[in-house]
């Protein structure tokens, strides 16, 4: 073997090596971000835990319901679960979305639907008329025990602080705000959060649902 042969063969070890050794570095990445992430909640199908693993006790709103026209106290759903999500009527894109799969879900639960609640707080004080929220849930076929909570910022703001929930960004054309849906137990505590940017399938939020109903 010539010296520049030698050379070569010694030059594409060290390539190899050093590709593998990325690799490895990379893999370990990914496994540490993988158990880092949220997890997931025994008794759930596609909800994750509450940052922390706790349970905290969820915020007491005092808003008002625009199908009703009236305000709604949350401390009078006590003894009774619910699920809350965080919606605007002009929404091209996820909103429609989230509307959707909580009715079909709540359709598919039957009679076992009067056991629990469905909250929207609005993100978008200016769109979220009372009008507008009242046309959005005829549209959505949303039922009587869907409550969507509107006010003007000052009322909003402190309850999207408390959820931690990032409001639709004004004048944004697409979809900016956070898309989640929490499950709070009928004693009032954050029991799980549903990822609610992507496609739920029904058959997952039903199964939640029934079992944030037993709970």
């Amino acid at each position: 073997m010539s010296i520049r042969d030698d050379w070569r063969l010694r030059a594409l070890t060290a390539i190899a090596v050093v590709s593998l050794l990325a690799l490895l570095v990379l893999a370990a990445l990914y496994i540490a971000n993988a158990k880092s992430g949220p997890p997931s909640v025994p008794g759930f199908k596609d909800a994750t835990a509450y940052p922390g693993g706790s349970s905290p006790a969820a915020p007491v709103m005092r808003l008002e319901d625009a199908s009703s026209g009236r305000r709604l106290n949350t401390a009078s759903l006590i003894g009774k679960p619910y699920a809350i999500t965080f919606l605007y009527t002009h929404c091209p894109d996820v909103c429609p979305l989230i509307g959707a799969e909580l009715s079909q879900a709540l359709a598919a639960l039957g009679p076992s639907a009067r056991k629990i609640n469905v909250l929207a707080l609005s993100v978008d004080p200016r769109g979220d008329t009372r009008s507008a929220v009242r046309a959005w849930l005829r549209l959505h076929r949303e039922p009587a025990n869907f409550h969507y909570l509107i006010g003007d910022e000052a009322e909003l703001r402190p309850y999207w602080n408390a959820w931690h929930v990032g409001p639709q960004i004004v004048g944004d054309p697409d979809s900016s705000h956070t898309a989640a849906i929490y499950l709070v137990t009928a004693q009032n505590r954050i029991a799980a959060i549903i990822d609610a940017g992507t496609p739920i399938p029904d058959s997952d939020l039903v199964y939640d649902f029934q079992a944030l109903a037993s709970r």
